[in-house]
């Protein structure tokens, strides 16, 4: 059920659903063919409710009074508003036209968005109006492969070119026209960007859906909601295959949702790791960096020192994250817990990883790519180490069971991790079918294991578009057996 979501600042973009239309290649308004047991059109306009659209004027023309009683028990919200398009048998260019007439002037854009994309959820919606935000750019849009998508977000200066539109055309000739100005924001496949224009397209929209039926295995799910962090305060990242990319997408998503987020690490990262969506802050203390976050906003990644000749950049003692976690300068913590020497898996060393005290949560990672393959050091950092915890034997190839009891175990990946955190454990790089495969093995065994079982498991990938494509969750016997006292 979609709800406004206040603890999250709505934006200054506002969201225009294009509903307006004839539907000729549908044999009918396909905005009220049923989709997963509501019409089409209402997936649109409650994940932009649920999104941090300012506002959403739903655009009606075609069957206007069948496409708003379709809407019509949605929850109150003054940010939703309907205008009738009388014009539109001229073309979707006169939607787009009325879409901007109801745009409140105090808005700096809007994002004009396609009301037969069901699966088009409030996360991407989110992720375009980040990236509109903090790119600087006054157009951007979805691509996947170079090709791309709607939505788009058009600020307010390019509104007079798109009043201009005539015929059946959205905004595509003023992104070409302004191609210099435009972020094209990449993700990984074209699931969220798929519409319906005829009954075929509904019905393969429904197979996929089918498929998803069983213990979610093949339903994207929203990064932060998926790892089970929305109350996580402070997240201690460790293991190898991909840390860096959740700090970063993690950190992403925290702040599209209105958050006061620090990012660091209490060992080392490599320098060129440090480009992402952050500000780079050298501080000399936990005092330093709260004066210093204080003074301007947005997401923060911090240092204590530079460690030139190795090209690394030195973190924060643990008792420092944990100084500035009993503060109220940030809301969400995230600290890279030790190093994995650019390998899809590892073992712990001797003195890592290093958990600050207050961690509340711990997040395990491991890479796919790295599953089937030779244990040695080209595939598993320390595979000495890992060969005596998990007893595989060197040059075997490296199996789903022995990347579960890697999770596990007393001295694996979250070794020394604060007793009362919760574990959790993603396998990153699933996005091919046979790393996707290895990973539900991976998931399908660990809570079968004796030991420190994670309170979830999940799979899924990290490049462009963050999704979880397989989650489980440890039953309750288990999860009553290690919860503590």
């Amino acid at each position: 059920m979609p709800s406004d979501k206040r603890e999250r600042p709505l934006s200054t973009v506002g969201g225009v659903v294009l509903a307006a239309g004839l539907s000729r290649r549908f044999a009918g308004n396909k905005l009220l063919a049923p989709f997963m047991g509501k019409p089409l059109v209402r997936w649109t306009v409650e994940a932009a409710l649920d999104s941090r659209l300012a506002m959403i004027v739903v655009v009606l023309g075609y069957e206007h009074d069948n496409v708003c009683a379709a809407l019509a028990d949605l929850p109150a919200s003054p940010r939703l508003l309907f205008v009738r398009n009388e014009r539109y048998q001229d073309g979707q260019s006169s939607s787009v036209i009325a879409g901007l007439t109801a745009i409140a002037p105090s808005l700096d854009a809007a994002m004009f968005l396609p009301a037969d994309q069901p699966r088009l959820d409030c996360s991407v919606m989110d992720r375009l109006i980040a990236e509109f935000e903090q790119s600087g750019s006054d157009i951007c849009h979805p691509a996947v492969a170079g090709r791309r998508f709607s939505p788009a977000i058009f600020g307010r200066r390019h509104f007079p070119a798109l009043r201009q539109l005539q015929g059946d055309v959205g905004g595509r000739s003023v992104i070409e026209a302004n191609s210099d100005s435009a972020t094209a924001l990449s993700f990984p496949d074209e699931t969220p960007f798929r519409d319906v224009d005829f009954p075929d397209d509904l019905a393969a929209l429904l197979v996929d859906c089918s498929l998803a039926g069983a213990n979610r295995d093949h339903s994207q799910t929203e990064l932060v909601h998926g790892l089970g962090l929305e109350k996580a305060r402070l997240i201690a990242i460790c293991g190898a295959g991909g840390k860096t990319s959740l700090m970063a997408a993690l950190v992403r998503a925290l702040n599209a949702r209105g958050e006061r987020v620090l990012a660091t690490t209490t060992t080392k990262m490599a320098i060129e790791e440090a480009e992402g969506p952050w500000r780079v802050c050298e501080v000399t203390d936990a005092g330093d960096l709260v004066a210093r976050a204080e003074v301007r906003g947005g997401p923060v990644l911090a240092y204590r020192a530079v460690d030139r000749s190795r090209r690394r950049l030195i973190g924060l003692a643990p008792e420092a994250v944990d100084l500035v976690a009993q503060t109220d300068c940030f809301t969400r913590i995230i600290v890279e817990a030790d190093g994995g020497a650019r390998k899809p898996l590892k073992a712990p060393g001797p003195h890592e990883p290093v958990f600050p005290r207050t961690a509340d949560t711990v997040v395990m990672v491991a890479g796919a790519s790295g599953l089937g393959q030779p244990l040695d050091e080209r595939t598993v950092f320390r595979a000495e180490r890992w060969s005596s915890l998990t007893g595989l034997q060197p040059l075997q190839p490296v199996t789903p069971e022995s990347l579960a009891r890697m999770a596990v175990h007393s001295e694996g990946l979250a070794k020394g991790a604060p007793a009362e955190s919760r574990r959790i454990l993603f396998i990153n790089q699933a996005d091919a079918p046979e790393r996707l495969a290895a990973a539900k093995l991976v998931l399908d065994c660990v809570f079968d294991l004796g030991g420190l079982v994670p309170e979830r498991a999940a799979a899924g990938w990290l490049q462009c578009a963050p999704a979880i494509r397989l989650l489980r969750e440890r039953p309750r016997s288990r999860r009553e057996a290690y919860e503590p006292a």
